[in-house]
């Protein structure tokens, strides 16, 4: 190295270093004038395990799920003890808490989410119909349950974790289970051919245990927006409540050829209700075709669960806790990337030879 170099170095060195303080207090003394923020707070504690809880949402449904299974007594227990009501009770009104309304209703793709939810409404039905022929006795009974069940509530929180349209989707989980509470027992009655199905029943348990509940947990919220502390524990609540209704259903679960047919009949349904939801998306911006796509996708399997069990007993309920499991899977693909890869479709490669491409020889 000549002379020359080791000065020019040194003084390069030192030019940054005077830069970088000279940037460094030129930050400094844009922040001073401005005035101090409220200290921030640390989030309560029921918050964090909530958190913790949704982080570790589908393994801790691996593991409950198999506990209802291989021992089905304490769940069985409960189901004796009428606690299916009570825990989806709790659990819908957690999901009430977690609907957030549009900002702007002149904006908001009012057409397209009525279509989607008239389409899922109808088509659904006929769908569990169609695959509850091809199953036996309780199993049957269950997939028809689910066919008139409402979205699934987690898939707010996935859109919202894909950064799609959650007022989009929590509108169309709001309505689904508006539809659901109004027409699931006369739809169901006609579907099982009415021997089964005591109407007034079902309606009085769907009001009960699904539109009071959800609809608290919406009036809930607005009244606490100052304050949240009281709706992350009733979301801590509702998570508890999540798994210990998987608990109750997964213990009706009878393993056997029975139950790998429903199971099969369960991957069918998933599999109609994502080529329906689709089909009703498609052509839909990115954050509002997964605001879409998810909630029509996935039905709630603990809606479904007490639908079944009050409309043809506990046992109708076995397979269910599949499915979430199942729904849960599904929706954690698509809200991490396949929902929009699905949605915009194959990527087009570049015509040769058109105006202003390259290989053009205009």
């Amino acid at each position: 190295m000549s002379s020359a170099e080791g000065p020019g170095r040194a003084g390069a060195a030192a030019l940054g270093w005077l830069a970088r303080r000279l940037r460094r207090l030129a930050g400094l003394a844009s922040i001073t004038p401005d005035p101090p923020g409220p200290p921030s707070l640390p989030a309560p504690r029921a918050a964090r395990f909530a958190d913790r809880l949704e982080d570790r949402l589908l393994t801790l449904f691996l593991l409950v799920g198999g506990l209802g299974v291989a021992v089905p007594g304490l769940g069985r227990g409960l189901d004796r003890g009428g606690a299916v009501d009570p825990t989806l009770a709790v659990l819908v009104l957690a999901a009430g808490t977690a609907v957030v309304p549009p900002s702007r209703l002149a904006d908001f793709p009012w057409r397209r989410a009525l279509v989607g939810l008239v389409g899922s409404s109808v088509l659904l039905p006929l769908l569990a119909d169609g695959l509850a022929h091809l199953a036996s006795g309780p199993n049957g009974e269950g997939i028809l349950a689910l066919g008139v069940a409402s979205s699934e509530v987690a898939s707010i929180g996935l859109v919202g974790l894909a950064d799609g349209d959650g007022a989009l989707a929590a509108i169309l989980v709001a309505g689904s289970t508006a539809v659901t509470v109004a027409l699931a027992s006369p739809v169901l009655g006609w579907l099982s051919g009415g021997h089964h199905v005591e109407p007034g029943g079902l309606l009085v348990t769907l009001l009960l245990v699904v539109a009071l509940p959800f609809a608290a947990g919406i009036v809930l919220r607005r009244a606490s927006r100052a304050a949240p502390a009281p709706t992350e524990g009733i979301r801590l609540l509702g998570l508890l409540a999540l798994l210990l209704l998987l608990l109750e259903v997964a213990s009706q679960v009878r393993l056997g050829l029975a139950a790998l047919r429903g199971i099969a009949l369960l991957v069918a349904f998933l599999a109609g209700s994502l080529l329906l939801a689709w089909l009703l998306a498609r052509g839909c911006p990115g954050d509002r075709g997964l605001g879409l796509l998810l909630p029509l996708t996935m039905r709630d399997f603990a809606v479904a669960a007490g639908i079944a069990t009050a409309a043809f007993g506990p046992r109708a309920s076995g397979l269910l806790g599949a499915y979430g499991l199942l729904a849960l899977l599904l929706g954690g693909l698509l809200a991490r990337g396949t929902g929009r890869r699905l949605l915009s479709g194959p990527a087009r490669p570049p015509v040769s030879g058109g105006p202003g491409m390259p290989g053009s020889r205009r």
